[in-house]
């Protein structure tokens, strides 16, 4: 029997709700649709009955969006929280931050709201574990490194503050660089263009809204105090950076279009924030995968699958495409280490990240939390592009010579 999935929307104006009920009638046979014209008759309707996607305006009396979906967050982890708003005020754009996933603005496309719901049931496919999905739809930023928290902290707070300090800091952190570029590209600051620099959105939400979000919102935070035996965040941190800049190299010898290039980029930052989240809220079963990893000569993903039912690529997929990041990037995050359970034709931001991190393993090995595994031939023969391996090892090398010089 199919289970229907079920979105709840939530808007004092019913002329909106009847709009939304019409523009989203060819779907009533896949997903059950309520409605709520107010904060408090949703938390009602929430009390009864199971939801999967609750879809907001912002502007409500009584009840605001922002404070629905911080009672949703509280009560109702598992939930998927989306605001659908014309509001501008940019004090109530920072207030909301924190508990929303995603932010669409009015009026919206039919196509892209329908594509946005069915992206989200379709995220929640990725995850079968319900505590582990509820963990990951609570998070509302992931750790920085300390050392980087507190010198953006200091920079910042300084009178002689630097644009370019600012976005160097930041775009040397998973954390802040994924926050930074969640927001920028969604419709939260009204910018049209597709972001996939740290530094870019640094530069187009500029240092007054940095500082704001930052000292205010505190939508960063650091990590705290952790110590895993064999396990460094610091070789995360760089592994990361690493990859991001090979498979960038990759997607550009290959002559890819723009998009392409950055989506291999972003990637390739983000690939292993999965590892973040678990480190970050399970340190002590994540420093037991490392230990049974080392004796048992088992990958880590197969080490996370033991203990926790999923691994850190699907987590990271999920809880980047919570964010709204975009589906290249997702299928990267998801698939980087067994590429062939997504197959698609020709090269793609995965085929960049799978490669770029199979080799920085082996050109450090000392980086690594698993044993070394070779790229899969096969894949890429599948691809047509068995034959560019060797230059793009070359390539990855060459860009490790340019980064010593530097």
């Amino acid at each position: 029997m199919l289970i229907m999935k079920k979105i709840l929307f939530v808007d004092d104006e019913l002329n909106v709700l009847l709009a939304l009920r019409r523009m989203l009638r060819s779907m009533r046979h896949e997903w059950e649709m309520e409605f709520a014209t107010s904060g408090k008759e949703a938390l009602e309707m929430l009390a009864k009955s199971h939801v999967d996607v609750i879809v907001t305006d912002m502007r409500m009396p009584n009840i605001s969006g922002v404070e629905l979906l911080n009672e949703v967050k509280k009560q109702y982890p598992h939930i998927i929280r989306i605001i659908l708003s014309g509001q501008a005020d940019e004090e109530a754009i920072m207030r909301s931050v924190g508990p929303i996933h995603q932010y669409l603005a009015k009026p919206c496309d039919p196509e892209m709201l329908k594509s946005v719901l069915t992206r989200a049931f379709s995220l929640r496919d990725l995850l079968a574990d319900e505590k582990i999905k509820q963990l990951v739809s609570q998070m509302e930023s992931l750790p920085s490194l300390p050392s980087l928290y507190h010198e953006l902290m200091n920079e910042l707070q300084s009178p002689n503050i630097s644009f370019k300090s600012v976005a160097k800091i930041i775009s040397q952190d998973i954390g802040m660089s994924s926050k930074i570029l969640q927001l920028v590209n969604s419709a939260f600051f009204g910018v049209s263009q597709h972001v996939s620099s740290p530094e870019q959105a640094v530069g187009l939400l500029g240092l007054d809204v940095i500082r704001s979000l930052v000292l205010s919102v505190q939508v960063f935070k650091q990590f705290d105090s952790i110590a895993l035996e064999g396990i460094s965040l610091d070789a995360i941190w760089e592994h990361s950076r690493m990859v991001s800049l090979f498979a960038k190299r990759i997607a550009e010898v290959e002559n890819t279009d723009s998009r392409t290039k950055d989506y291999a980029y972003v990637a390739g930052l983000l690939h292993d924030v999965g590892k973040l989240v678990l480190i970050a809220n399970m340190p002590v079963e994540y420093e037991l995968i490392f230990k049974k990893v080392v004796e048992e000569k088992i990958t880590l993903t197969e080490g996370e699958i033991e203990i926790f039912g999923v691994s850190h690529e699907k987590i990271g997929a999920y809880l980047m495409g919570l964010w709204g990041f975009a589906d290249p990037v997702i299928e990267a995050l998801a698939f980087h280490h067994n590429p062939m359970q997504f197959f698609a034709k020709g090269f793609s931001p995965l085929t960049a990240v799978y490669v770029a991190n199979v080799l920085e393993h082996h050109m450090y090995p000392e980086r690594s939390m698993s044993y070394l595994q070779n790229v899969d031939l096969s894949y890429l023969e599948k691809l047509g592009l068995s034959e560019k391996l060797s230059k793009w090892q070359e390539l990855c090398e060459k860009t490790i010579k340019e980064e010593v010089v530097e």
